[in-house]
């Protein structure tokens, strides 16, 4: 279960950093920077060996961004990253509550091309790897929590492929698996208040 996250919208530097977008936004991004430990006074900085991130900081990779100060990132500047690379992107302002947090978080942590291939497939879309009006449509025609089952479901194969293709990342499982748990439940608890 996700903590209340209202202990954290208090935080001066956290409504700074999202007084710029959404209040829809700013809900979703707000348990992924917990899950993230962007939240931690650090950020959330470390380096795991197992991780083919490398280093880290509010859940921004030096993998995923290589020409990038990871080290003094701010938080202002990681928000602006989920919100133009992820949440634009796999156009989560228009998708309905719930779902609008699974493909947020499927795009952190699979990156946007593959989590939306994986969507435009669930939604019989052409799985090009860019959402747009069409997959944004074949969405909103799913039943949302119908959509929200369908893509925990196959975001747990997808880690369970990404370790049958490289036992390394094995030591990653469990805690992807507890990821999806509390996503999964956060998203069904979305759809279930605007139901």
């Amino acid at each position: 279960m996700l903590p209340a996250i209202n202990y954290f919208k208090q935080s001066p530097e956290i409504q700074t950093a999202l007084a710029l977008y959404s209040l829809k936004f700013a809900q979703c991004i707000l348990p992924i920077l917990y899950l993230e430990g962007g939240l931690r006074s650090d950020g959330g900085l470390n380096n795991v060996a197992s991780d083919r991130g490398g280093l880290t900081k509010y859940g921004i990779s030096q993998r995923a961004y290589p020409k990038l100060d990871i080290k003094n990132l701010t938080l202002a500047k990681a928000v602006s990253l989920y919100h133009r690379e992820y949440w634009r992107a796999m156009y989560c302002e228009q998708s309905p509550a719930g779902v609008d947090f699974m493909l947020l978080d499927g795009a952190v942590q699979h990156g946007a091309p593959a989590m939306a291939q994986l969507t435009q497939r669930l939604v019989n879309s052409k799985p090009d790897g860019r959402m747009g009006p069409k997959t944004l449509a074949a969405i909103l025609d799913r039943p949302a929590l119908s959509l929200i089952v369908l893509l925990s479901v196959n975001r747990g194969r997808k880690y369970a492929r990404i370790c049958a293709n490289d036992t390394r990342q094995k030591p990653n499982l469990e805690g992807w698996y507890n990821r999806l748990a509390h996503v999964t439940e956060f998203a069904v608890n979305q759809q279930s208040e605007v139901a």
